[in-house]
């Protein structure tokens, strides 16, 4: 049994009680942080760290054995307000700020008692470097995202996390979190958290709230945790040498944030806590007060807003979806069945032209489940569970009584239209039908229609799995509750809403095709394959134009830059090479060692002496700019943000570059080809 005290005392949101644990006799005092929104993530504000202080000094006067930090079902902390850290407006502001987090963790880890941090939801940022500092970490099995992301913003750990988890376990723990897996925006589950030494143990989410008890009680007469033993540091140079070396031999990039992070990690082997602290707050203060921090966060916090709902449709209520039906079993078909299955765990039906065609979208969503349990993803019991919910059929009425059907066919308008005419008459008048397109018009397609105003864009990216973008486009005659049940949907599956109009392309693709149409026209004009691939390397994109080629596959491209070119052929070519290797048959133009295919070279012109693939990356960002603005006049998205928000997660955009328009602003481009800038002066970057 444990008891606790009747008051708690409160710092701001944090409060204090006492309980005695399972087998003791003394307190354990327990800490317990966001106690005022206990359903919203606990974030660090400057105050809040204060705050934390004072709880920690209000230990003195308690006769406690030990001190637990909790923080709600959903998060034990997901780091700094990103507010806070946007209205830094000098060095030295952010410098102060590193050392008051610094000092508010290190009053934990000086407790003369030990300390335990329990992980539950996430502790990412400012949350795990405060797990770090307490002298037992354990997270429940659920948790799913452990991590110290600030690299990716353009920062650093602020308040000492790579510092601490170098202690506690090592370099290669330090850079693969602080680093590595912030580079590449992952974070880590409770299980690989345990492997790297980021936590001391894994509990059962079902018996969390007894085991964590037993589990602390265990370990309270273990005391203080030990100073860990030296370190070779020979060893340790060795493994901060390799991770510099993967450094240079990535893609270029803006921010420094990852050399910086490093530099600090290799001092690490024999520093003192006062220096590691002056060090690390003096970086920090240098990369928070720069451009590359000020877009990056811009960018991170654009990743959390609510959908820009068009005025006209605001006032729509959504209808329940408790079954869906997909017209289409192919890849892209069973990625959305296995999507929602899984995320609204609601029956999915998928229907095509023959039953072998059926069954083969049924064991496509089958595979993916199983490769989901093999990575950890989902347990078998999930799997088996999702699983049940997704059916196949050839027959017509097998979509009788769901509530939305996503058309999931090729792209071609027609086709589109007879399959919805079909589904028409096996659907109650007020079912929705969503259409997959990636730049047909909406309102094309729900032309012919006895129930246009059912009609509604849902375009979901391929792979589902990886791109988070869900681009909903109402047509001329959508309904306000057609635009509402489609955005309730896509908040089930956790997909990030941007509305566009119905226009040619609609956000992502548009801008991404006319970018990558500059280096498709110089391939047309004879310039060298390899100069023209490296020619936006400038920018830090992810893939060079002729990876992403090969990840959105040729006949997808040629689609979309021929329907580009059909709305707008004054700005957008008909890519002629691409043509060739569509009608070739190729499925991909790359070669295992990264350079064009024997195949798909064969089908280049042949080279120019006059071509100059030198100046492609200028023409290309200045075609970004103007297109960007006639978007926002023709209103295909509200404001800037809309746009950024979208290639941000449906298109990988650099988050160091902070969106397409900060960036076009700060080099000067939008004022050079617009004649004004899509921000004010100071409002993201420090220009």
């Amino acid at each position: 049994m444990t008891t606790q005290s009747a008051e708690p005392a409160r710092f701001g949101s944090i409060t204090v009680a006492t309980t005695v644990l399972p087998g003791r006799h003394r307190a354990t005092a327990v800490l317990r942080l966001g106690t005022t929104e206990p359903r919203r993530p606990v974030l660090w504000t400057l105050p809040g760290l204060l705050d934390l202080q004072a709880a920690l000094g209000h230990l003195a006067g308690l006769d406690v054995e030990a001190v637990v930090l909790a923080g709600n079902e959903h998060s034990f902390g997901s780091g700094a307000d990103l507010g806070v850290l946007a209205s830094v407006n000098s060095r030295a502001e952010g410098e102060r700020a590193a050392h008051l987090g610094w000092q508010s963790f290190r009053a934990l880890a000086a407790l003369p008692v030990p300390s335990f941090a329990l992980i539950t939801g996430y502790a990412l940022g400012g949350g795990l470097e405060l797990a770090l500092f307490a002298d037992y970490r354990v997270a429940r099995s659920d948790t799913g995202g452990i991590g110290l992301p600030e690299v990716g913003l353009g920062i650093l750990p602020g308040w000492g996390g790579a510092w601490q988890l170098g202690r506690l376990a090592g370099a290669q723990a330090a850079i693969a979190t602080a680093v590595d897996d912030s580079m590449r925006g992952r974070t880590q589950r409770a299980a690989q958290a345990l492997e790297r030494g980021v936590v001391d143990a894994v509990l059962p989410a079902g018996s969390w709230e007894r085991d964590w008890l037993v589990w602390v009680a265990e370990r309270v007469d273990a005391g203080k945790r030990p100073e860990p033993v030296p370190v070779d540091e020979a060893a340790w140079r060795a493994v901060v040498e390799a991770a510099a070396a993967r450094l240079r031999a990535g893609r270029p990039r803006s921010s420094q944030a990852p050399e910086v992070t490093l530099e600090l990690i290799a001092k690490l082997p024999g520093q003192d806590l006062d220096t590691a602290e002056q060090e690390t707050s003096l970086a920090f203060g240098d990369l928070l007060y720069s451009d590359v921090a000020r877009a990056s966060i811009y960018a991170q916090g654009l990743t959390r807003r609510r959908p820009v709902v068009p005025s006209a449709l605001s006032r729509g209520r959504a209808r329940p979806v408790d079954r869906v039906g997909i017209l289409g079993a192919g890849l892209m078909a069973s990625q959305l069945a296995t999507l929602i299955a899984g995320r609204a765990r609601v029956p999915v039906v998928l229907t095509d032209l023959d039953a072998e065609r059926a069954a083969r979208g049924l064991e496509l969503v089958r595979g993916r489940l199983s490769r989901q349990v093999s990575r950890g993803a989902l347990s078998e019991a999930a799997a088996t569970e999702i699983a049940d919910l997704v059916t196949a059929t050839a027959d017509p009425a097998g979509i009788a009584g769901a509530d939305l059907v996503i058309e999931a066919i090729f792209e071609e308008l027609q086709a589109k239209q007879q399959a919805f005419a079909a589904a028409e008459r096996q659907l109650a008048p007020d079912a929705i039908l969503a259409t997959n397109t990636s730049s047909l018009s909406i309102t094309a397609i729900a032309e012919p229609l006895a129930h246009p105003e059912r009609v509604i864009g849902f375009h979901v990216f391929n792979p589902v799995e990886v791109v988070p973008l869900l681009e909903i486009i109402p047509g001329a005659r959508t309904s306000p509750d057609a635009a509402a049940t489609a955005l309730d949907l896509g908040t089930r599956l956790r997909r990030s809403v941007v509305f566009s109009a119905d226009a040619p392309g609609f956000v992502v693709n548009r801008l991404l095709t006319r970018m990558f149409d500059i280096p498709l026209q110089a391939l047309d004009a004879g310039c060298d394959a390899a100069e023209v691939d490296r020619s936006l390397d400038g920018l830090g994109l992810p893939m060079t134009p002729l990876q992403l080629l090969d990840f959105v596959g040729p006949a997808v491209q040629l689609h979309v830059s021929q329907t580009m070119h059909q709305a707008f052929p004054e700005r957008f070519g008909l890519p002629v090479w691409l043509g060739r290797v569509v009608e070739a048959g190729l499925g991909t133009v790359l070669a295992e060692d990264g350079r064009l295919s024997p195949q798909a070279a064969a089908l280049l012109p042949a080279p120019a002496e006059q071509a100059d693939a030198a100046g492609l990356l200028t023409e290309a960002v200045e075609a970004l700019a103007q297109e960007v603005r006639l978007m926002l006049d023709e209103g295909v998205v509200a404001e800037p943000a809309d746009i950024d928000f979208a290639v941000l997660l449906g298109a990988n955009w650099p988050r160091e570059l902070g969106g397409i328009t900060p960036a076009l602003d700060r080099w000067g481009v939008s004022e050079r080809v617009t004649g004004r800038r899509f921000h004010p002066r100071g409002t993201v970057t420090l220009d």
